[in-house]
């Protein structure tokens, strides 16, 4: 039976929705990445961690090697223009914009990259239609289509709304989904943890159930970690440890030093990203070791019943021990809690 899809069979001012048949559906669906294995061309994400975490810097290092199209940490970025919607105030991102550029000489001449310096209104759609023109308008001037849009922050972004209410935040959502649409670009979201930074980004959780990613960042000193909490069609778990690092930028009129920092990335001696090191326990040790096995036979998420049955079956361990061990390896971040159960937090070595 040949049936062609709604768009090929019909005028396309007549259908509310397109249709697609399976008959039709022979190839998979390719999916760019704007950062391999970590972020989807077109997507929603959020990035939420406590108050100064560094979780603006991280994401303006990100956003900046997508702009000139260099690898982040080692992971090829689609490049494309970057629009930085500084609703805290644009001084700042331009201090931190100043210290990579410092940092990264190697970066020559201009790249796609630019600054909104106002909040934009999430709630409000003549101000979204606002933000659209101006992007498209942005787009015209460099040659570069729009690969990521940074909201700084969330909360900025939705003004006199309610970040508990899932109807303000759907509306905010909303609002994101049609720059999305417009635009092409993945659109990312700012955001602050609650009182427990475990249970995740502050406010409704509608926010994370319209999310494509999560990235949580742990650490308010020293060495800072993301950990991808949710990933909808990506492998999620992945854990990037990463450390802020001053950088003088002169001094103002008064004589007073000028500083910022930018993002340095944990590496071993040789410049590659830091090797994982194992848990000192052994009942912890023995049983990554079963998790890692289970995922190289095809089991990527397991059910923490299911680890604590093979570790009192192969391991020989009392129940409590097993759940035990298990709490330890997520408190220790080998393992985390995904859709399903746990899942390692980063591949095991071959």
């Amino acid at each position: 039976m040949a049936i062609k899809d709604s768009a090929e069979s019909a005028d396309k001012e007549t259908l509310l929705f397109k249709v697609l048949w399976y008959a039709n559906m022979t190839g998979v669906a390719h999916q760019d990445q704007l950062v391999k294995g970590l972020l989807l061309t077109g997507s929603l994400f959020v990035i939420f961690g406590e108050s100064n975490c560094g979780k603006t810097f991280l994401m303006l290092d990100v956003g900046l090697a997508i702009s000139a199209g260099l690898p982040w940490r080692g992971l090829r970025t689609r490049r494309g223009l970057v629009i930085y919607i500084a609703g805290e105030g644009a001084a700042s991102v331009r201090a931190r914009v100043a210290a990579y550029r410092q940092s990264h000489p190697e970066i020559a001449g201009g790249i796609p990259f630019a600054i909104v310096p106002s909040a934009v209104d999430f709630l409000n759609a003549d101000s979204v239609a606002s933000l659209i023109a101006t992007i498209q308008w942005a787009e015209s001037e460099c040659g570069e289509k729009t690969a990521l849009i940074i909201v700084d922050t969330f909360a900025r972004a939705m003004p006199g709304g309610d970040e508990n209410s899932a109807q303000d935040v759907g509306l905010a959502v909303a609002s994101a989904d049609r720059i999305r649409v417009e635009t092409g670009a993945a659109v990312c979201l700012i955001h602050h943890c609650g009182k427990d930074p475990g249970r995740g980004a502050r406010g409704s959780s509608s926010l994370r159930a319209a999310t494509d990613s999560e990235i949580m960042i742990e650490g308010q000193a020293g060495t800072r970690t993301a950990i991808v909490t949710k990933q909808r069609d990506l492998q999620s778990g992945q854990r990037f440890e990463f450390n802020l690092q001053p950088v003088d930028l002169g001094v103002d009129d008064e004589g007073d030093a000028i500083t910022s920092c930018v993002v340095s990335h944990v590496t071993d001696g040789a410049g590659a990203i830091a090797a994982k090191t194992w848990p000192s326990g052994k009942r912890q040790q023995d049983l990554l070791r079963m998790i890692e096995a289970e995922y190289r036979a095809g089991k990527p998420v397991m059910p923490s019943g299911e680890i604590a049955r093979i570790a009192r079956e192969r391991l020989g361990m009392a129940k409590s021990s097993a759940f035990g061990a298990i709490n330890g390896l997520e408190k220790g971040g080998w393992i985390i809690a995904s859709v399903g159960g746990m899942a390692l937090t980063s591949e095991p070595a071959s």
